[in-house]
């Protein structure tokens, strides 16, 4: 078994290293994440698929911080989602594989994720203790999940 995941693990270092070699780094990253979310119609399917998302209210439906109704969607739309999530992302994919635009979001928030990983060392799915960007509010909501054991944020159901 140890072999097996030895050969698993070099595997994926070396695909980690391929698909991060070809973003780049600094602005050429940027530049390249902005160019491919400049196809994103806000649909919010990364978001609503997401198993990290649960904010009552989210900062990207905020009109004064991204217009409704605007197309290409603002930056501002990715960079909101990619800082508030990125710390706390398990990598599941669910962001890229529901985007009818073929997105490379997962992508983009691992790598960030993994940037994070090495400055702050907090590790998604194994540190317990609140990320670095964690919200004010967040100490609360982590509270009212753990005390009512339920991840809906409404009741679908009245």
């Amino acid at each position: 078994r140890g072999k097996v995941e030895n050969a698993m693990l070099k595997l994926g270092d070396k695909w980690r290293a391929r698909d991060f070699g070809s973003l780049g780094e600094g602005k050429e990253r940027l530049q390249k994440m902005m160019e491919d979310s400049s196809r994103c119609t806000k649909c919010y399917a990364c978001i609503e698929n997401c198993p990290i998302c649960y904010c009552v209210e989210c900062s990207t439906k905020k009109p004064y911080l991204v217009p409704p109704g605007v197309l290409p969607v603002p930056f501002m739309f990715h960079l909101i989602r990619y800082a508030h999530v990125s710390d706390s992302c398990v990598n599941c994919g669910q962001c890229e594989e529901t985007c009818p635009m073929e997105i490379a979001n997962s992508l983009y928030m691992h790598a960030l994720q993994t940037d994070m990983e090495k400055m702050f060392g907090h590790t998604p799915g194994v540190n317990m203790d609140l990320p670095v960007l964690a919200l004010v509010e967040e100490q609360a909501e982590r509270q009212r999940l753990f005390e009512t054991g339920s991840d809906q944020i409404y009741d679908v159901f009245k």
